[in-house]
């Protein structure tokens, strides 16, 4: 081996060994930073400071919700004009390697003046008020974020002085720090996620606590109300139509009312997981059939066909009856309530493997495409037709939690305007408790 050999490959070794150093140094300032601005700033700083060449830059973020790319923190421009700058992927150095995904190198004015030939006047205007009367870049090299098979943003050096100043060797160690970046972001941004999530979980927790107690609360004036309405109901004394009217107004929106505390208190204590299940061996063929009995005379004052469909054999299952029958009846009394007149109900249990699938089918106007994602959610609730009045928006809610309790699914189908279908699955009973079975 030549000296001149021996030279370069300590020169090599000399360079990488600075270059890990730089990356862990660049790793304890990240730890350092308390929030994303200061780290961006730190790490640009770095970054310039890695290079003599290095005259000004810039660290580029993509904004998904503008589909662009935004100056996040910059030295050696005014950051002001800078924060307006908004690139699109493909527009201009920045963007060009945001969309490509590739570093790229830009070793004279000419390359640096086609680079940006297509940057909209707008950018260049901000571009123009940003250099403050700064000479034009002479050089410049750049590289991607990239975080797993994420695209962040871009890191740009520009050098003011002369031509050449960055090497392909610069390029690939940009390339080195800027990973270093992209995963860190990447980090932040989960943490961030993480934090969200627990925040909305602590919210919902005081959410149901507040409901818990404010119903607790509404439900003995409201059981008051509605024994004094049931003794003037009852009373020998005969009123005036009018009273009467007043009256029978009065115990039906009490009953409405406690339904609805009710219904609130009961969804509070799911979601708290203070509700176990009292789980027994029962035949789920004989709770659907007593529910669509159940509801039969609901169904006969619209003059609605009510139509069971059930297997011949018996469907052991090992649940909660009075929760079966809670989803039952909230499923079967919203399909009386949004099918028309003279309309059509099916309920239909059959087999499935080792589940069963219950199905409650109406056609009614049916739910649209884009609320089908969110009727299971608490306290949402829409209209399926004119006229109809809508509940609070718990009874499904509930239904779905009960039906994932006892290990099953629970889902809607809907053309939007040809009727709804809701389905929900039960796992099997043990054979072997089928003695006991009720």
């Amino acid at each position: 081996m030549t000296t001149d050999e021996t030279g370069a490959r300590t020169d090599a070794a000399r360079q990488s060994t600075e270059e890990l150093a730089t990356l862990l140094d660049l790793s304890k300032a990240f730890a350092q930073a308390t929030d994303l601005d200061s780290l961006l700033k730190t790490v640009l700083a770095r970054s310039i400071a890695l290079y003599e060449a290095a005259d000004a830059g810039a660290l580029f973020l993509y904004n998904r919700d503008e589909e662009c790319l935004t100056a996040r923190a910059s030295i050696g421009y005014e950051t002001g004009p800078l924060s307006r700058v908004r690139l699109r992927p493909g527009e201009a150095i920045v963007g060009k390697v945001f969309q490509r995904r590739q570093t790229l190198l830009c070793a004279s004015p000419e390359e640096i003046t086609s680079n940006v030939a297509n940057l909209r006047k707008e950018n260049q205007a901000y571009f123009e008020g940003a250099r403050s009367g700064v000479r034009q870049a002479r050089s410049a090299m750049c590289a991607p974020l990239i975080a797993k098979d994420s695209v962040l943003g871009a890191l740009i050096l520009v050098n003011l002085r002369r031509q050449g100043a960055f090497s392909t060797a610069d390029l690939h160690f940009l390339q080195g720090v800027a990973n270093q970046i992209a995963i860190v972001l990447e980090n932040a941004r989960l943490w961030s996620e993480v934090s969200r999530a627990q925040a909305l979980a602590e919210a919902n927790r005081f959410k149901d606590e507040f409901l818990a107690t404010i119903s607790h609360q509404l439900l003995t004036p409201i059981t008051s109300i509605r024994a004094a309405a049931d003794l003037l109901t009852a009373s020998p004394a005969k009123g005036s139509k009018a009273t009467d009217s007043l009256i029978s107004s009065i115990a039906r929106n009490t009953q409405r009312l406690q339904s609805l505390v009710e219904e609130l208190l009961d969804m509070a204590r799911l979601n708290r997981g203070e509700v176990s299940l009292s789980r027994e061996p029962w035949d789920l063929k004989t709770i659907v059939m007593e529910s669509a009995a159940a509801i039969e005379p609901l169904a006969g004052g619209k003059e609605q066909a009510l139509e069971v469909e059930t297997p011949a054999c018996s469907c052991p299952v090992l649940a909660d009856r009075g929760r079966l029958e809670q989803v039952l009846m909230n499923l079967l009394s919203n399909s009386c309530k949004f099918t028309p007149r003279h309309g059509h109900i099916k309920v239909a249990l059959q087999e499935k493997g080792g589940e069963y699938l219950v199905s409650v089918a109406d056609d009614g106007p049916g739910i649209p495409l884009a609320e089908q994602s969110r009727i299971f959610e608490r306290f949402y609730s829409n209209s399926r037709g004119p006229g109809e009045k809508t509940g609070a928006g718990l009874g499904l809610a509930i239904a779905k939690t009960v039906v994932e309790l006892h290990g099953g699914r629970i889902w809607v189908k809907s053309e939007g305007d040809r009727g709804s279908t809701f389905l929900f699955t039960l796992p099997r009973g043990d054979g072997r408790e089928d003695s006991g079975r009720r």
